[in-house]
């Protein structure tokens, strides 16, 4: 499955492709694809500051939900509280079409996409009107954000690429075989799993991680061998990702449970933890794993984790 590379600072797209020659408002052209690409490198530098003098004097946002940001000042700090967390997002401009109304007005269409510090990629699609100063620059009267944000499923799993992989769960006794990959069959991560336990035949179990449009948050599906499954509502939070999970075993008891994927720095490892997991109304103890990405040399015929459990246990994990 191939991606969008929007992920991290990017590129600007041109505001125009390749312009005749003679045409008349390549040069205008031009500098509005410079000013394209100045709003990317100071939005990428948190530089609030330099996004305001982007605008005219008077220059106004108008945001999806109808508030507007108007004036210098007002953008600057409307930045400054975009840019306010300690991990910044970024930003990629794709412009669509450029009018010129007149000798010195353009109407500009486009699309932003801002990748989020914790993968997310949220785009918006934008009208902004550039009006030409008397040194022959341009600035912003005003940008309209025309929808919210649009970007597909494909982009929004993007926050997960990290979770793409082989992994190993080890405790007293067995061994957990994870596999992710993406779905061929649409914006999917699909994963299988497979327990080896001592004495015990091994068990496994399917799941998959799609998108949920409407609530606006990643979803997935747990599957295992005898039967049971689980649905999880995906949350990104302080602790990582939080996934509150529902289902139904094999047996046909309730199954709930919270659970959370916190990854290591280096996306090396995550830490996999399941916390007030009730089964059939009881009580089930509280429990956490350390997932490692798999050595080259370590083989199964493993797959990959389950939403709900790693085995063909109630299904409880992602």
């Amino acid at each position: 499955m191939k991606h969008p590379m929007l992920q991290t600072a990017l590129a600007v797209i041109a505001l125009a492709s390749a312009p005749c020659q003679d045409d008349p408002n390549q040069a205008n052209l031009e500098a509005l694809a410079a000013n394209a690409k100045v709003f990317v490198e100071s939005y990428n530098k948190a530089d609030s500051e330099a996004l305001s003098k982007l605008f005219l004097p008077e220059g106004e946002i108008v945001l999806a939900n109808g508030e507007i940001v108007a004036g210098r000042d007002e953008i600057k700090e409307f930045y400054a509280g975009v840019f306010s967390a300690a991990s910044k997002p970024k930003a990629a401009l794709e412009a669509g079409a450029v009018r010129f109304v007149s000798p010195g007005i353009a109407v500009e269409d486009g699309t932003l996409h801002v990748t989020k510090p914790g993968g997310e990629i949220t785009s918006h699609f934008y009208t902004a009107v550039q009006v030409k100063q008397e040194n022959g620059s341009w600035l912003t009267a005003s940008i309209r954000d025309e929808i919210e944000d649009q970007a597909p499923a494909s982009e929004k799993l993007l926050a997960l690429e990290w979770m793409v992989g082989d992994w190993l769960i080890e405790t007293e006794g067995s061994r957990t075989f994870l596999s992710f990959t993406w779905s061929d069959d649409g914006p999917y991560i699909d994963g299988r799993a497979l327990t080896e336990q001592a004495g015990e035949d091994s068990t496994s179990s399917t799941y998959r991680i799609g998108w949920n449009a409407n609530r606006k948050n990643h979803v997935s599906w747990a599957f295992d061998a005898l039967g049971g499954y689980t649905r999880s509502e995906w949350t990104a939070g302080a602790e990582g990702w939080l996934l509150r999970t529902n289902g139904v075993t094999a047996d046909g008891e309730i199954n709930q449970s919270t659970q959370i994927l916190k990854p290591d720095e280096d996306k090396l490892g995550f830490t996999w933890s399941t916390r007030d997991q009730t089964l059939a109304g009881e009580l089930q103890p509280d429990r956490s794993v350390h997932v490692v990405k798999r050595p080259p040399d370590l083989e199964s015929n493993a797959g990959v984790t389950d939403e709900a459990g790693t085995d063909a246990e109630p299904a409880d994990q992602p």
